[in-house]
Order: C-alpha cells, then structure tokens, then sequence
C-alpha cells in the first residue's frame, strides 16, 4: 500500500475511497485510535530510522520538512523501548523548551496520552512512565554535558551553535553506557557548511538523510509554497534553506581571492607533490583542533602538501604526528607567537615553543602576532598575485580548501566568524605565509628563529 517516499497514513488517502474505507473497516476501535499517535504510521520513510548499526543518524533538511517531528519521535521510541537516560539538546533553553518539547512537532503534543512524559521545567527534565528520563541540554553551556551518561541523544539545529565542535565533544564522551540497541545520536537540522557537520557525515558510522520543504507539503499551507518557498527558489538562501544543500563559496568570504578550481584557474592542485625539500608547517595552537598546514616551498611559491585537524589534541601529540609522517626530514613550524609563552595541557610546565624544539623542529615566528588584517592581506596577495597563484594546494588538504571557501566576516562587521570553526586551519596557513612568503611591503615586527 506505501508509495514512494509517503508515510503510511499519505498513501492511505490516496486510495480509492473504496479501498481506503475496507481497510479502516477492518480496525478495531481501540487500533483506530491508536493511529492518531502512531508515529510510525505518519512519518514518511525519511523521518525513520535507518537500518543497520549506525551510531548518528543525521536529518538534513529544509525548513518544514518535519525535523523536529522526526527527532520527537525517535527520541520517544527510545525512550519507550526501556528504561534510559537521554539528553535533549538545543542551541538555547529557550529553543528546547520552544520546539522539542511543548511546540507543534515536539514531544509533549505528539506523545500517545499513556506515553506522555511528566515535564518539570526547573529541573530542566522529562520523565517517562516507563522510568526512562531526558536531561535537556543547551549549547551556551556546553559544559553541562560533562555530567551526562547515557546511550541516546537528539540535538536540534546543530548548524545553528556557535560552538558546535565542544558540543560534540563533550556530547561524545558521555554516550558511553552499554546498549543492546547501541548509543545513539539524532541530528536534525538546517544546513550550513560547518566543519563538524561534513566531518560527521563522512564517518562510516553515520547515516545521513538529506530532504527539501516540498516533501511535507501535505502537511503545510498550500500559501507558503506558493508565496513565500516561491521567492526564495533559484537563490542561495533557497538552496540552503528549502532544499538543504551545503553552499560552498559563500559570500562575504575572507579569503576572497582564494579559488577552489583547479589550477592555474584556481589554487587547488593535483600534481603538487613532495619535493624533498624541508618541511614548512603553519601552525595553530587552539587544542580544539589542533590545526596544522604541511607544505614545501617551490622557487617562492607555497605547495601545500596536507593539513591537518586534530581534535582534543595537544602541541605534543601533533609534533608526533608530523614526525611519523616525515621521519628523518627538516622541519620548520611557523607557528602562531602566542606559543612563546602559553603553556599546553601536556606536558605541564612547558610552552608550544619548547615542545616543538624537543621534537627536533626548528620554530620559526615574529616576535609579535601580525594584526589580522595584515596577514590575511598577505595571504590574499599569495593567492592571486596579479595572475599569479603562488599557493598550490594538492585535493587531500579537504580541511584547510573546505575553510578558505567557506569562512566568512560577521553580518556588517569586518571580524570574522569564529563560530564557524574555520579559522583554526586558515590561521595555520596564515602564519606560514607571513613568515615564509611575506609579499608585503613591510613587516610589523621583527622574526626570531628557535633551533635545537
């Protein structure tokens, strides 16, 4: 009886009224009226589970598409199916209380009368009948999170937290009870094009829906499509907004000259290759990521060879890394000043600096940080310097091309957007230039050389 990508109760009404009165014929009452609650039998294919052993289900989709509905009752099932702990997450309480729970697809109005969960707002909980419980959760105080210990999680609006890596985090390292139906995470939301968002998705373990507004529009005033989803087709924020793509090369950009063609079109390179040549590392020291630009110099062009993001990582474990990448090569970090004097989580005792030195890197740096604008300015000449471009970057370096098509300044302002979480690795990369392939007139401050 189920169509193509219907729900149940869809192809049910489209069904001659013939048929469609035999089998509401053969209902018991009491089966009548359990369907009004039946969230298996309203929900489209795409709004349930999918099969097999993933551990993040992830619902990318345009506005009314039914996320919400879709986390509600996934989030209720699991609930239901024992006794468990759950987490709730909301960009803000607010947000939580709004929509996941007392708002037209949350858990409160769509939860069958025998199976509606005790809400008590000022212990920030929701209790089942069966003993299971909700912890709601809000991204301004990621925090929060630590003291949770469970096996199933639904977070809404991801692509809207400023911090959604520390979400994340620490989400992660409390879904660590044991589960016959293993720890499960739901992610509903609209999309931006964050880090964590492509990373997650491209983990085996996770299974990513993806759907536009025009697949609930049974369920929605025929107005809004025609008026307002109207205005908004063949845009970027349409795109975004209604059929959930992820736009690359936005606007408002801060590397504006930077292009992700292939070269000499753009600055991306397949051919870039390893010369042998010393290695040349920009580096971020932000624990989370850890970001690293590897690259070589070519005559006086910068050939980025990969980049790297680690994440809840530290100086000591990255210097590791490149070590076993490139053993027995010269390494030079250019690394953010900042590292001079600030003290890394492991070893304790010790600077960016001295952690870099003890792994026979040489650190190469200014005695003081450039001001932003005068490196990003350089990076941008490197870029396209008239017609040429003086940064190759070879494809695998996914994590630093994805950051310099997508990082962009704040609405109105000239600071860039933090929150994105695609500064670390532009950082990296900024560094590097600045100290290796400086195409300003001048600098701001002197260098100094660290050897061991």
């Amino acid at each position: 009886m189920t169509q193509d990508g219907a729900s149940l109760a869809e192809s049910l009404a489209l069904l001659p009224e013939s048929e469609r009165l035999l089998v509401l014929s053969e209902l018991t009452e009491t089966e009548a009226a359990a369907i009004e609650h039946d969230w298996r039998f309203w929900a489209r294919p795409k709004q349930l589970p999918p099969a097999g052993d993933w551990l993040t289900w992830i619902v990318r989709a345009g506005r009314g598409f039914g996320k919400t509905r879709t986390g509600a009752g996934w989030i209720h099932e699991r609930a239901m199916a024992r006794p468990r702990w759950c987490a709730l997450i909301a960009k803000t309480p607010a947000d939580a209380r709004d929509y996941m729970i007392e708002g037209p697809g949350g858990i409160l109005l769509n939860a069958p009368p025998s199976e509606k969960p005790l809400y008590e707002p000022s212990k920030r909980r929701l209790t089942w009948p069966n003993e299971s419980w909700a912890t709601i959760y809000s991204s301004v105080e990621a925090d929060q999170l630590r003291g949770f210990s469970g096996d199933t999680a639904w977070v809404d609006e991801f692509a809207k937290y400023k911090n959604p890596r520390e979400v994340w985090d620490n989400l992660q390292f409390g879904m660590r009870e044991a589960s016959d139906d293993l720890p499960r995470v739901c992610i509903t939301t609209t999309p931006r094009p964050l880090p964590i968002l492509t990373e997650l998705e491209e983990q085996p373990t996770t299974r990513t829906v993806v759907g536009s507004s025009y697949e609930n529009r049974a369920n929605l005033a025929p107005t809004w499509f025609a008026q307002t989803l109207a205005a908004y087709e063949g845009t970027r924020l349409g795109l975004q907004e209604i059929h959930a793509e992820i736009l690359e090369g936005v606007e408002g950009r801060v590397y504006s000259s930077f292009s992700a063609a292939q070269f000499p079109a753009g600055n991306v390179d397949s051919s870039v290759k390893d010369t042998g040549a010393e290695i040349l590392v920009g580096q971020d020291f932000n624990v989370n990521p850890m970001a690293s630009v590897i690259a070589v110099r070519v005559v006086d062009e910068c050939h980025v060879l990969d980049a790297l993001e680690v994440s809840t990582s530290n100086t000591e474990q990255v210097a590791d890394e490149i070590r076993r990448r490139y053993p027995g090569r010269r390494v030079i970090v250019c690394p953010d000043p900042a590292g001079k004097q600030r003290h890394t989580n492991a070893p304790v005792g010790q600077t960016d600096f001295t952690i870099l030195q003890r792994a026979g890197f040489e650190v190469r740096a200014p005695n003081a940080a450039p001001i932003v604008v005068d490196r990003v300015n350089n990076s941008q000449a490197m870029f396209l310097q008239g017609e040429r471009r003086r940064v190759r970057i070879h494809p695998r370096a996914k994590a630093l091309i994805r950051a310099l098509s997508n990082l962009t300044y704040k609405e109105g302002t000239s600071i860039r957007d933090k929150g994105s979480g695609f500064d670390h690795i532009c950082d990296g990369l900024d560094y590097l230039l600045w100290q290796e392939f400086n195409v300003l007139e001048s600098r701001t401050a002197e260098t100094f050389s660290f050897r061991v």
